[in-house]
Parts: structure tokens; sequence; C-alpha cells
């Protein structure tokens, strides 16, 4: 028995010889008890197509049904019990993976009774193509149909031509053009069907249909299907597409050239064509105006159309090659070039090429109309005017604002790119990309100025806000001024200038910020700062003037800063002043302020003159002044001190000395007296008694000796129990008058010290100062009368001549 090429054995007997002998085929083979409930034997193909092992189906006779789809089962299980009426069936099945399969299965058996044998296919993919290839099917049945391009399917029986399949479209055209014009398929078709079928390749071509509605031109594709399997007829695709409008603007485009051509001939002025190139490589016409524009004859430029080329400067010519390669990117149909011209004559002219660009299936230029027009003086006025606009740091603009606040750009100078950041044509195409970077505030108020702006007729002058690309924010200064309302739509247009003002802005603030930190500083300090012109009129005084000197700054500022100084130290303070300001330095002057409450305070001021640079005199002066009231205070104490002996409160030596020099320099020296005396005995005293006791003799003979004195003199102690006194306005008898009395009055004197009562004497020398005597010899006589005092027995006065100094 034979069975799809496969021959079953006589004896199923042995069914392991079987799986055995089928082991390597791809499709499961197997052997169902008669009943065709459980398997006796499988093939390893079920394992490879289920994932299950011979064994586990051996084993479990409803494991197979199991895995069969629900809606499959029974139909399988019925197939099985029925064999021999139905020889084949495909269900779907589950492998081990959860995956589904489409399985197809035959059986046949050798008898009744016998085990039934069988063969089980996986044609998954086999469906999955078949499906592919209906949908398919139906996608271009639908197609078909929803085609506005007229389809159709016709059949050629020997010598006529009859209609297979056709969409609507097919029957709208030929029904009409049948019932119009009478023309049958074979009429428009037979012809083309037998160049197809003779060709055996697709023809092209075009036929027309009258129509009711006018001549119709549709372009035709024609496909050979072969011959059909039923009446053997052949069968040819035919696609056809409405080309009428193509046509009608191909003549149009024809009809509109001829006219250009003749409009070239009898218009004035430079017209050429050429096949699409620019610049032309070859012309296909130019008008006879071309010498009077070139210097170049036509019939030169027809032969030569390179020459064209090197008389453009090789820039602009890079220039415009560029810009012909954008349009036709773009598809551009219009273009207008503007380029300097070498003219024949030597001079340089502007030309503007105002091109239409004609273009053919492949995208490519198929023709290009040319007009040159000589624009050499406002093109030279233009490139002038552009290059100024370049050379300029800020942006010229032209701005227009609609009645409904929409604002636009419809001018930029080409420096925006570098202040904006923006490309200019993008801006002038987007007004929002610009808008967009200003802030809220300072779009609200652009709105806000502009509409003042056109209601005043006023120039519209602000400053924004502008956020950079590069994320800086800069400041922008605008000033525009408008023009009268459009009549038509009511828009305001503005022509102004922009400018970067961000380094301003900057500087602005850096100052703003100096001046209130040195504001602070001023408000601050306790010094008193003060600026005085050279008029001497005060122009700034700091708020410390208040607390200082008890002024406020209004009663000071715009006044003589002078009637704060003290009267005695006005002139040596103004002539301080006004020498070293003239000379340009800093100084320091010491001077006393008078407080409003009336007392005097001293001040210490370290002024600097500011220089004017061309006349060279100053014309203000900024002083810092600094109470020094306590400082002064405690100097005056310590000189004082210094001049003053702390025990006898009499002058110091180094002061007596300075006083005896500037006496004896005066003219009237011959009336000074110098009187030396030196407490006897004082040795005893501190020997004695003790230093202790001496001191308080000391302190006390200072006291007597000052009492006696008069205002005028000068009463020193030159070291130890020596003193002297230094007579002004007297004589050699005042001085030996003076010398007794206090020569009496200390042998007068008892001083207590605790219990003791201390008395002492002094040995008195007096001298006058002799004509060109020097400080030194003065001294010496005088100093050796007291020497002769204390030989003579102390307690006396003796007084120095001039036997006494020559025998010194």
């Amino acid at each position: 028995m034979t069975k799809r090429g496969f021959t079953l054995p006589e004896s199923f007997t042995d069914s392991r010889l079987l799986l055995h002998h089928h082991a390597v085929i791809a499709d499961v083979m197997f052997t169902l008890s008669a009943d065709g409930r459980r398997f006796i034997g499988l093939n390893a193909a079920a394992e490879r197509l289920l994932g299950y092992s011979v064994r586990d189906f051996l084993k479990q006779p409803g494991l197979w049904l199991s895995l069969v789809s629900i809606a499959d089962r029974q139909r399988l299980s019925d197939f099985r019990s029925s064999v021999g009426r139905i020889e084949r069936i495909s269900y779907r099945i589950r492998d081990r993976s959860g995956q589904a399969l489409l399985l197809e299965e035959f059986l046949w058996a050798s008898g009744e009774g016998h085990p039934v044998c069988g063969r089980i296919s996986d044609i998954t993919q086999r469906e999955q193509e078949a499906e592919e290839e209906r949908q398919q099917l139906r996608a271009y049945r639908l197609m078909m149909v929803r085609s506005r391009d007229p389809m159709a399917i016709l059949s050629l029986d020997e010598t006529t031509l009859s209609l297979q399949h056709a969409n609507p479209a097919w029957h709208l055209y030929h029904d009409a053009a049948y019932a119009h014009g009478g023309k049958s398929l074979d009429h428009l078709y037979y012809t083309h069907v037998m160049r197809c079928l003779n060709g055996a390749e697709p023809r092209y071509c075009d036929i027309s249909l009258s129509l009711p509605r006018g001549e119709c031109r549709l372009s035709v594709q024609l496909v050979s299907l072969g011959r059909c399997h039923g009446d053997g007829a052949q069968q040819i695709a035919v696609m056809t597409r409405d080309t009428s409008a193509v046509h009608l603007r191909l003549e149009q485009a024809i009809s509109q050239q001829n006219q250009l051509i003749q409009h070239a001939h009898d218009t004035p002025g430079t017209r050429y064509a050429t096949r699409g190139e620019w610049p032309p490589e070859e012309l296909q016409f130019i008008s006879a105006g071309s010498e009077a524009l070139t210097g170049l004859s036509r019939d030169l430029l027809l032969a030569s159309p390179r020459i064209w080329q090197t008389r453009m400067d090789p820039q602009e010519l890079a220039d415009c090659r560029e810009r012909f390669a954008a349009a036709i990117r773009d598809r551009l149909t219009c273009l207008s070039l503007c380029y300097a011209f070498r003219h024949v004559d030597g001079r340089q002219r502007y030309f503007q090429d105002d091109m239409h660009l004609s273009y053919g299936s492949d995208g490519e230029v198929a023709e290009l109309l040319g007009q040159l027009s000589d624009v050499s003086h406002g093109e030279a006025s233009r490139r002038q005017l552009e290059h100024l606009t370049q050379q300029m740091p800020g942006v010229i603009f032209q701005c227009k604002v609609s009645r409904d606040d929409v604002f636009t750009y419809t001018y930029l100078s080409p420096v925006a790119v570098q202040l904006l950041g923006l490309e200019v044509e993008m801006v002038l195409a987007d007004t929002s990309l610009f808008l967009s970077r200003i802030s809220d505030l300072d779009h609200l108020e652009l709105l806000a100025s502009a509409r003042c702006s056109a209601d005043e007729q006023s120039p519209l002058e602000l400053e924004l806000r502008y956020e950079h690309p590069d994320g800086q924010e800069r400041w922008l200064a605008c000033v525009a001024l408008p023009q009268p309302a459009d009549v038509l739509d009511g828009s305001i247009t503005w022509n102004g200038y922009c400018d970067d003002v961000t380094a301003r802005h900057r500087i602005e603030r850096a100052l703003r910020l100096s001046e209130e930190r040195y504001r602070f500083i001023l408000n601050s300090v306790s010094d008193l700062v003060s600026i005085e012109g050279s008029d001497g009129i005060c122009q700034y005084i700091s708020p410390s003037v208040e607390k200082l000197c008890g002024f406020r700054v209004e009663e000071i500022r715009g006044r003589k800063i002078k009637q704060l100084i003290h009267p005695d130290d006005m002139a040596r303070v103004a002539q301080e002043v006004h020498r070293s300001a003239c000379l340009g330095e800093v100084f320091r002057v010491d001077f006393r302020i008078q407080h409003k409450d009336g007392h005097t305070l001293w001040f210490e001021s370290i002024s600097t003159p500011s220089m004017d640079a061309e006349t060279g005199r100053y014309e203000r002066v900024l002083s810092v002044s600094r109470n020094i009231h306590e400082r002064k205070l405690i100097e005056q104490r310590r000189e004082q001190e210094a001049m003053t002996d702390a025990m006898t409160g009499a002058m110091t030596r180094s002061c007596f000395l300075e006083t005896l020099d500037t006496l004896l320099a005066s003219s009237s020296r011959e009336q000074v007296g110098l009187i030396l005396f030196d407490i006897d005995h004082f040795k005893r005293i501190n020997d004695s008694h003790g230093h202790a006791a001496g001191d308080h003799v000391l302190t006390h003979l200072g006291e007597a000796c000052r009492q006696q004195l008069r205002r005028d003199d000068c009463f020193a102690r030159l070291g130890g129990e020596e003193f002297a006194v230094l007579l002004a306005d007297a004589g050699t008898a005042t001085g030996v008058g003076m010398a007794e009395r206090l020569r009496q009055q200390v042998a007068a004197l008892e001083f207590r010290f605790k219990t003791l009562k201390l008395r002492c004497t002094i040995s008195i020398g007096v001298a006058s100062p002799e004509r060109g005597e020097s400080r030194e010899a003065y001294l010496h006589r005088a100093d050796m009368a007291l020497y002769s005092a204390k030989r003579s027995g102390r307690n006396c006065v003796i007084l120095a001549s001039q036997t006494t100094s020559g025998d010194n």
C-alpha cells in the first residue's frame, strides 16, 4: 500500500523497526492502536516538535490530545476514530514552551482491527506565508478599488480584448469615453497590448480619451500576466494615470517660454536663457542689449559664455555660486543676484541678475531665464552703507508693531549676528527667537514704551536685559524714531539703533557699589573727611562733623570751611594749605577747631591736593582730620614735664640753656641778669638725716624761690643742689638785689621734716653779660662768682666782675 510516497510494510508486529527506520525524518511518524486512542510507536521527531519525550507520549495516552487546542480536540479525536473516511486533518497544538503550532495529520489503516499508521507535518510557516499572501492580495484589491487611477486586467482571446477586472476609476473614465466618443477597448488598447506581448516587457504609452468635460490624456503602463489556467487566454494588467493637468502645465510653460523670448526681443535690456547652469557654460539665447550693458558683443557671449566669469570678482563669483546652489537645494523658482562686473572700458559696474528657474522631473534645473539690470549707482551707495553698518558696533534695525501688539523685525544689519548670537534670517522669519530671550518685565516695558512712542510720535528709548545664547545676560540700549501709522493696517514702524551697553552697566554698577562702599566707610569712619575747593568752599564733609564739632553737614557744606578753625591758627593753616597745594604735595598740619558749644579741640589733618593737568593748579583739597585733643594735652603735659624739674618745679638745665641762648641772641642782652646759687653744706643734711630730708629741703626751697621771683624770671635747677635764676629786663643792681632777697628768705626758712627742724643757707654768684661774650663764658663767670662766695664764708652774694673773668 502506497500513500504519498510512503510504503507501508506488510506486517506491523514490530513497531520498533518502523520507528527506527524513520528516526531521522522531520515529520512525526507514529502508530496508533486500532481504536486510535493511544500511541504504539513514535519517532524522535515528536520530541523535537513538541518538547516531550517519546516515552511521555507512550506512557500517557491522553498527553497529545491535552496539548491540542480545545476547539480542535474533539475534531481530532473523531478523525482518528474514523480512519478511512477522512484522509487528513489540520489542528492547532502547543509545544512544551507554550508556542502554538499548526499541524497537518495523515492516517491510514491496513485493515479492520489493525493498528493505524500516520504522519504529522508542521505547516505553521506555510500557513503564515499563505496568510500573508492573502492579506497582501486583499490590500492590493482594496488599493485598486480606492485608487483614483484607472486600473484593469484585460484578457486577449485570439483577436478580441475583454475586460476581466477593473476598479471604479476605470469605469468612470472608459465608460464615459465609450458613451461620448464610441471608442472600444480594442480601438484604444489592442495595438499597445500586442506590442507588449511581442516585446515581453512592460510597455508605456499615452492615449487620449474624449470625455464630456473635454479631451483627457492618460499615461498607460501594460504588463503581461501570462496565460489563464482555464481557457489559456493572455492576461494583461493595465495601469493608467490622468496626466491632463501635467500636459496642460507643460503646454502653458512652453507658451510662456515663447512669450518670454518674444518679450526679451521686444523690450530693452539684457535677457538670456541657458540650460540650467550658472554661470552659464552655454547660452541658448541672449538679447541684443548685452553689448550696451557689458561692452561685449552678443556673438562673442554666445560663442564664449565663460568670458562672463573672467570679468567678475572671484570672491563674489564664489558667493553667487553658493547662493545659486542653495536655491536649487530649496527648489526656489526665483533668484536675484547682485555682483560687480568689470566693463570693457575698465569701469566697475554692478549688475542685478534676476533669474527664473524651471526644474525637470529629476529635480535638476532644466532651464534658466535671466534678466540683467545695471544698478551701479544704487548698489555702490548700498554697499557703502552696508560697509558703514558693519563698522558700527551696534545694530541698525527696522521693526513694526501691529494693532494687536505683534512685534516683527523687517530689517537687521549684519552685526546682529555678533550682538544677538542669532542668524539675521532666523530673527526676521521668527521674531520670537529674540523676544523670548528678553526678560518678562522688559518685554512689557518694551510694548508699553512702543505704545507711548507711537501715540506721542516721540523717540523710543529703553534698555533691555537680553539672555545671549552663550548663557550670559547682556544689556541692550535701543533708540528708535517712529513713523506715522500705516493707513491700511494701522501698524507703526520704527527705525532705530541698538547697542550692547553691558560694559557700561558693569562700570556703573561697579561705580555704584564703590560709591556705596566709600559712603559706608565715610559714614562709619570716626575721622572728619572733607573736600575743599580752590575757593575755600566746602564741597563735601563727612557726617562725623556733627559728632566731632557739633555742626550739621548742611551748616558746613557750601560755605567757607575755615569758619571751623580757631582764629589764632587760621592764617597758619591757610598759608600751609596754599603752599603745599600749589606744589601738589601731601601735607600735614595741626590746628584747633572751635566746637559749636564754644570749647576748642585740637585736630591733625592730612591733606592731598588734586591738580588740574592742563593748568597745573589745584582744583580741590581732600583732607582727613583726626581729633588729637587728648594727645595734644598729653604732649603738652609731657613737654611741661620735660622742661620742669619734678622735685622743685624749676626749669630743667636743657630748657634753661635754650632760654639763655634766646636772651643772649636778642637785642636786649644787656638787660639780662644771671644768678647762680648753691645750698651750703647740703651733703651734711643728706648724710645726717637721709636723702628724703634732702629732697624735702629741695622741694620747699624751690617753692620759696618761685614765690620770690617775678613772673618773667626763669628759675632753673642745674643739678643736685645748684640752682640758677635768669632775670629779664634787669640790670646788675637789680640782679644783686634779687640775689640778696633770695639769700635772706632762704636763711629765714625753717624746713620741717618729720620731727626735725632743718635750716640752710645759700651762696650766690651774680653776673651780667658783656658785649660779644659767649654763653659758656658767661656761665663760667657766674660760676666763678659762686665759688668766690663759698670761699668767702658762704651765705653771701658775690658779683662777678671783668677782673674775675680775666683771672679765670
